[in-house]
């Protein structure tokens, strides 16, 4: 990053050549996307962003005003185009992105997507939330549920029990409800990874087909004994399905890039991990 500050977004990237923006959900974390940053660096450049779901500086409380922060940072960084992709909520605001900034986006990845269709327990979270029913929460997300350990418990507790940002949870929640894109989704017109946990129950199997039904140029990879967040509990068959994908796609992506500006498709490069922040 050349030691340059930009207030206001906290990340971490490897690599160079194209960049490939992901995004967590709601109770996720940047770091969620370590493995998969640290394995793609030697491809392309891939980044993790840090969303403000809780940061009481983004006023507009919605999946539309956290796409505009995701925007404001490609802006800074000077980016025209990317790929981008997303987990649970992260995966509904990149599709937001997608189809409110088609001349932004030149490739989709989706795991775990709200958008159509999610089911789960922290839309019924109260404020001031039992530590049992928050490790409930966060367990449902996982097939194998021995990654759920009571630090990251704890830090969710923290990060929900005040009135302000329980009252954001349950916004974000009723956006997200709202927010369905079905009839939209025959507009995205770049290439779609769906990389799904066969036993995710907050955004099951279903969900997936349909947004395979929907999308023009979608392809569906499964994983097995994984849940809603496969790239922590599936790392290396994620990051297998989502390196091919990029192989397949390169030039379909070029040609939805269209810009002398936008750097070359996946090449190899020397990894150097960065971190910015404000």
């Amino acid at each position: 990053m050349n030691n340059v500050r930009i207030p206001g977004f906290r990340w971490f990237e490897q690599g160079s050549g194209e960049p490939i923006l992901l995004l967590h959900g709601l109770v996720g974390q940047m770091h969620h996307w370590d493995a998969v940053i640290d394995a793609l660096g030697h491809l392309c450049r891939p980044m993790a962003l840090t969303l403000p779901f809780f940061d009481e500086a983004l006023r507009e409380v919605s999946i539309e005003g956290v796409g505009d922060h995701v925007l404001r940072f490609l802006d800074a960084l000077d980016i025209d185009r990317t790929v981008i992709g997303g987990n649970s909520l992260g995966g509904h605001v990149a599709l937001a992105l997608t189809l409110a900034h088609p001349d932004r986006v030149s490739g989709l990845i989706l795991t775990g997507s709200s958008g159509l269709l999610e089911r789960g327990r922290r839309h019924g979270l109260r404020r001031q939330p039992r530590r049992e029913d928050v490790r409930q929460t966060v367990e449902e997300a996982f097939f194998d549920r021995s990654p759920v350990i009571d630090a990251w418990v704890a830090s969710m507790r923290a990060a929900i029990t005040t009135q302000a940002t329980a009252a954001r949870v349950l916004r974000f929640a009723r956006d997200a409800m709202r927010s369905n894109v079905a009839d939209r989704l025959h507009t995205i017109d770049v290439p779609t990874l769906l990389v799904w946990g066969r036993e995710d129950r907050i955004t099951p199997a279903v969900t997936a087909e349909r947004f395979r039904e929907l999308i023009p140029d979608a392809q569906l990879t499964y994983l097995e004994r994984c849940g809603h967040m496969a790239m922590l509990e599936q790392p290396a068959a994620f990051i297998e399905a989502v390196a091919r994908w990029l192989e397949v796609t390169r030039e379909r992506r070029q040609i939805a890039s269209g810009s002398a500006r936008t750097p070359s498709a996946c090449r190899p490069s020397r990894p150097t991990r960065r971190i910015g922040r404000a």
